[in-house]
């Protein structure tokens, strides 16, 4: 088996680095970029210098605004806390197996994993996603429907379901026809962790361990 992890493996719980080297211990376990795993990759370079000396220099609006209000100081600590070479191996990692998104085939059915999805002014059908800024794919913020491609099945995360209406708490939310399916179902908010197995998409659900968040 694979399993393919849809973005955001950081600042989502107090185990995202051991999760993430779980993940690099596990040949079978792949990675597609989420906004957050953007964050801890574009500044592993100054949490090691700043652990070195103790003495941060790259505080930009961006990296302040990861740390204060987008959970990353708690993925920053665990990341500084971990040995020199450990830093070094997950740093390598994230450089080597930099995927803003990802095409499977599966019994010839296929699939698009991709973080974020497609702002309006890329839904054409022959876009190529090499074209389009790794930003768009791991922000944009999606209809349920949206998927511009009449030949692939696209998988997406970044908003939780239960953002889309009451109707989808805890739950994969499934877009026109089956055409596209949002995974996120907010597990970081206290609701379930949704995964689909794309053999038959039967659907799995795992209760979170975190507190119930009302937003």
């Amino acid at each position: 088996d694979e399993l393919w992890i849809n973005g955001d493996i950081c600042d989502r719980g107090k185990e995202s680095i051991a999760l993430l080297q779980e993940i690099i211990a596990s040949p079978n376990m792949h990675i597609v970029y989420g906004n957050h795993d953007v964050w801890l990759e574009k500044y592993m370079q100054e949490l090691i210098n700043c652990k070195k000396d103790s003495n941060m220099t790259d505080l930009t609006e961006d990296f302040m605004n990861w740390l204060h209000y987008n959970g990353g100081y708690t993925t920053a600590d665990q990341y500084m806390d971990l040995s020199f070479p450990e830093c070094y191996d997950i740093k390598l990692y994230m450089e080597e197996n930099k995927r803003y998104y990802q095409y499977l085939d599966i019994h010839n059915q296929k699939f698009l994993l991709v973080h974020g999805g497609l702002l309006d002014e890329y839904y054409k059908p022959d876009i190529h996603l090499s074209e389009v800024p790794p930003e768009v794919l791991v922000w944009s913020h999606i209809g349920i429907d949206d998927n511009p491609f009449s030949d692939v099945t696209m998988i997406v995360g970044h908003v939780p379901t239960f953002c889309y209406g009451p109707e989808y708490e805890n739950k994969i939310i499934h877009g026109k026809n089956d055409t596209i399916f949002h995974i996120d179902c907010g597990c970081v908010y206290g609701r379930s962790l949704g995964c689909i197995r794309l053999d038959d998409k039967k659907e799995f659900y795992v209760k979170s361990s975190m507190p119930y968040v009302h937003c």
